[in-house]
């Protein structure tokens, strides 16, 4: 491969691996809880665990790729620790070791998405972040549209067991190709001072406010979207298709923005981007919370997940052309800040959520998301006018 085709592959599988991560908890909930025999409440605190080893090794793995190790080696070490958490979760047959290996799956997810977010800068398009970051990160988006799918086909084709060792080799990709490429093709450009100033940096604060409100809002959409639909009537396989659903919106949002990024007609109109989206996604989640229809449930959350989509990468991609004007080289730690507010925000408001519904039901602990996507839209303002 060419030095930039191999950058372009091992950004493109770390940033699927992620997604991957991202989503296999609420694909496997269903499965976990029979296997192990347990309640909702305790699912939950999986998805607590996965985001308090997100919190500090998302800022770890930020340094890492600025300084010494560089996102070649950062990727290559994250790609390894999640497939072994997938083998431990599908060897070990216990509620503690689930939790072992959730939490070196966020040690390992965090290398793989802090690598590939720096590198997506160089392996798409650079002379425009906006459009490179919603194209690169729609593989995330595409990581977890493919794995609800791929655990419904591995767990009908074969054992639990089974259907773990294929995800565990699917993990371990970027960490071949990572191996494979040449390390002088994968550039990196930081001052050591640059990480002090970030501190100083009121986009990077902002822009954390932002994710905040945004991470446990897609967090427990994607979690509880199931529990939802199976209130409302619905079949847990029809459930899981409308997930995948609900990714292939975020997906083929990300892609018509990185399209539209990166022609001149949306230059210094990207804020917009973030508000609108998010005003409507507080209007679909309060429609939601109060339907009784299956069908209309499948249209909300496919609209919910196609406003969602573009939110994210827009965020970062502003953030780092911030950055880049202010002479602030310091992508990786940047990125791990902000992310990490992302899991503070779903650690403290995820359990408040889940706690809701299991006393009352999903519809009702939706009014939650509903309030945080009105929040997320006056932070996003806020961002967009003095960041």
């Amino acid at each position: 491969m060419s030095g930039l085709q191999a950058v372009t592959v091992v950004t493109a599988s770390a940033a699927f691996v992620f997604g991957m991560i991202l989503a296999l908890l609420g694909s496997l909930k269903l499965a976990l809880a029979k296997r192990l025999g347990l309640g909702e409440g305790r699912i939950g605190f999986l998805l607590s665990a996965l985001n308090l080893a997100l919190l500090p090794m998302m800022i770890v793995s930020g340094l890492l790729v600025d300084g010494p190790l560089g996102p070649r080696w950062v990727i290559l070490f994250g790609s390894l620790l999640t497939a072994a958490a997938i083998c431990i979760l599908g060897l070990r047959p216990s509620y503690v070791t689930a939790v072992i290996a959730v939490l070196l799956a966020g040690l390992g997810s965090a290398g793989l998405s802090t690598g590939s977010i720096v590198l997506m800068r160089v392996a798409f398009f650079p002379d425009s972040p906006t459009a490179s970051l919603n194209l690169g990160i729609a593989f995330f988006a595409l990581g977890a549209l493919i794995t609800p799918v791929l655990v419904d086909v591995l767990s009908g084709a074969g054992t639990f067991t089974r259907a773990a060792i294929v995800l565990a080799l699917i993990c371990l990709l970027p960490a071949l190709f990572a191996a494979v490429a040449n390390g002088q093709e994968f550039p990196v450009k930081h001052n050591p001072a640059d990480t002090t100033s970030l501190g100083l940096s009121q986009a990077v604060w902002l822009a954390g406010l932002v994710f905040f409100f945004y991470a446990p809002l897609e967090a427990s959409i994607s979690i509880w979207a199931t529990t939802l639909l199976t209130e409302l009537g619905q079949g847990e396989r029809g459930a899981t298709w409308t997930l995948s659903g609900f990714w292939c919106a975020f997906l083929g949002s990300r892609l018509l923005t990185a399209l539209a990024a990166h022609t001149p007609y949306l230059a210094g109109w990207e804020s917009w981007l973030l508000v609108i989206p998010a005003a409507l996604v507080a209007v679909l989640l309060g429609n939601l919370s109060g339907t009784a229809s299956r069908a209309g449930a499948r249209r909300g959350l496919y609209l919910v997940g196609f406003l969602l989509g573009p939110i994210f990468p827009t965020l970062i991609g502003i953030l780092f052309q911030r950055l880049q004007a202010d002479n602030l080289e310091a992508y990786g730690t940047a990125y791990g800040l902000v992310f990490a507010f992302g899991s503070l925000g779903s650690l403290v408001l995820a359990p408040v959520i889940g706690s809701i519904a299991r006393r009352r039901n999903v519809q009702f602990a939706l009014r939650i998301p509903m309030l945080l996507a009105i929040v997320m839209t006056l932070a996003a303002l806020v961002f967009s006018l003095l960041a």
